[in-house]
């Protein structure tokens, strides 16, 4: 087991130094390139003088590969993503304000999906090609094709104008525990980055479900006179755990990018929202940075699942190790 971890971490790495290359070279394809910083603060006072000066100030005149250096070392020994001209405030100090917010959001989201499609995803299997089993693909069809700002917006209206009247908008400035305190204000939010979820994943469980009941040993089990709830959670439950988990680790990307949308709908301040006004007011550092954050976040994400998965199938832990 350990070999495979050690395996999986290494090959996480490796993607992760590609990905920090790709981020830092992707400014000099900007307008200006990489003297963008110094046109976006002097503006009208943008003179070849004074932006010669300015960049020389910040070291933009360095050569590629000495600011690659300079860049790699700060991320990864002193973890700084780098300033915002824009804000004049690190990226680092941006990131930390906002980003417990959409954790929280994203978090609670990822269970309350796991909760409701795995049981969903198992149910239909069970009552395959029934009314039931109908009814609950047809809605995860439609919730899966809806684009998530429409989803928000019938919500908006169904439930915060005409029934139930529901807070259409978490309270601005609130703290990242907010979720806990005032947990009414998030039921829309988190209720439409749920369904967007459980959409998918519910189909998916169903999907490795049925593939397992066709399986040998299932059929075995059952000759030798095991219930059909004895089947369906001892034996085709655990074995078709492989593909969702791996789905769940996939899933991580997703849900930041459900976020950014949610978040600008519901005038929440998450990482989503700040991302998005980073990207329309130019502010390419910000936006570097956050992207930075969520590939950690996906890498983390996907090594848990694969180490998950090694758990869950020894078969993939003892092929993963050679």
């Amino acid at each position: 087991m350990l070999t495979y971890i050690v395996h999986r971490l290494f090959h996480s790495l490796i993607v992760l130094l590609i990905i920090i290359v790709l981020t830092f070279t992707l400014p000099y394809f900007q307008p200006h390139g990489i003297l963008a910083p110094a046109y976006a603060v002097l503006q009208n006072h943008a003179s070849a003088l004074n932006v010669h000066v300015w960049a020389a100030q910040h070291g933009l005149l360095q050569s590629y590969w000495v600011r690659l250096y300079q860049y790699f070392n700060q991320l990864v020994f002193h973890f700084n993503l780098g300033h915002s001209f824009k804000q004049s405030l690190s990226v680092n100090q941006i990131i930390a304000l906002y980003v417990p917010r959409t954790v929280w959001l994203a978090l609670s989201a990822l269970i309350l999906s796991v909760l409701i499609a795995l049981p969903l995803g198992i149910f239909q299997a069970s009552r395959r090609n029934t009314v039931a089993d109908y009814a609950a693909t047809g809605t995860a069809f439609v919730l899966y094709a809806m684009p998530a700002f429409l989803l928000c917006m019938l919500a908006i209206d169904a439930f915060g104008f005409h029934s139930l009247h529901l807070p259409i908008s978490p309270p601005s400035g609130v703290a990242p525990w907010a979720i806990f305190t005032d947990p009414k204000a998030f039921i829309l939010p988190v209720g439409c980055l749920t369904l967007l979820s459980v959409a998918g994943l519910s189909r998916f469980m169903r999907g490795a479900v049925l593939e397992v009941l066709v399986q040998d040993y299932v059929r075995t089990a059952r000759a030798k006179g095991c219930g059909s709830r004895t089947v369906l959670f001892r034996h085709a439950f655990r074995n078709a755990l492989g593909p969702i988990v791996t789905i769940l680790g996939l899933s991580i990307p997703a849900l930041f990018g459900g976020a950014l949308i949610i978040e600008y709908v519901f005038n929440y301040s998450g990482l989503g929202a700040q991302t998005l006004n980073a990207a329309l007011t130019f502010d390419v550092p910000t936006v570097l940075g956050i992207t930075v954050l969520v590939a950690v976040f996906t890498l983390f994400g996907n090594l848990l699942a694969d180490i998950a998965l090694g758990i869950v199938d020894p078969r993939i832990r003892i092929e993963g190790s050679r």
